[in-house]
């Protein structure tokens, strides 16, 4: 019984890894609706189709921790990082909707370096969980869990430059409202894409 319960339980890392791919291939989605906005309202169709499947995931894994007896990390943390990462796949979906339902036109070289640090923070966060398997690798997940916090102070700095430029050049205020809030939520990504980093961490410190 033991030896067919334990290697189960160890899926919440596939899970994970499912769930960190959807948000690669929403970060990618969303790079390509900022470069080429013509494709706008198929590739916002995209990411809302990879919500659901990031959606789908974080709910197969709440079910199997309800169900699961033995599990590879303490409970809080299985439930809180699959959590975290949803949002960042939400939050992809979220800018993307936005851009469309803005009908914003040309997204701005800001955006697109945006677009570009998300796409780097959920890179990092995919190695970052794809090592958690193994307390052998744990020295990488801590590099890969800087390497996010570097993607969000350089998407604050991004942030800051976007919404100066914003308040200072220009005269419409319906366009200052809506490049604002794509801004920030753009910028709130990479925030949640911390958020994941920390509890890597904060399970690399109860592992070791």
């Amino acid at each position: 019984m033991w030896k067919r319960l334990i290697p189960q339980e160890y899926e919440f890392f596939d899970l994970f890894k499912e769930a960190a791919d959807v948000a690669v291939r929403s970060a990618k989605v969303l790079v390509r609706l900022t470069e080429n906005y013509a494709e706008a309202d198929p590739l916002a169709r995209e990411l809302k189709a990879l919500e659901h499947e990031g959606d789908r995931i974080a709910r197969t894994t709440i079910v199997r921790l309800n169900k699961s007896f033995i599990t590879p990390l303490d409970r809080e943390d299985i439930h809180e990082l699959i959590l975290k990462m949803d949002d960042v796949i939400d939050l992809i979906n979220v800018t993307g909707h936005r851009m469309t339902f803005f009908n914003v036109g040309h997204p701005t070289p800001h955006a697109v370096n945006l677009a570009k640090q998300i796409l780097r923070g959920c890179e990092k966060m995919a190695e970052a969980v794809g090592n958690m398997r193994s307390t052998k690798n744990y020295d990488q997940v801590n590099k890969d869990c800087i390497a996010i916090h570097d993607v969000e102070n350089a998407a604050d700095d991004i942030l800051h430059d976007a919404l100066v430029e914003l308040f200072h050049d220009s005269t419409d205020p319906m366009y200052v409202i809506k490049w604002k809030d794509i801004y920030e939520t753009m910028e709130r990504v990479t925030d949640c894409c911390e958020d994941v980093a920390n509890v890597l961490a904060g399970v690399i410190v109860k592992m070791t």
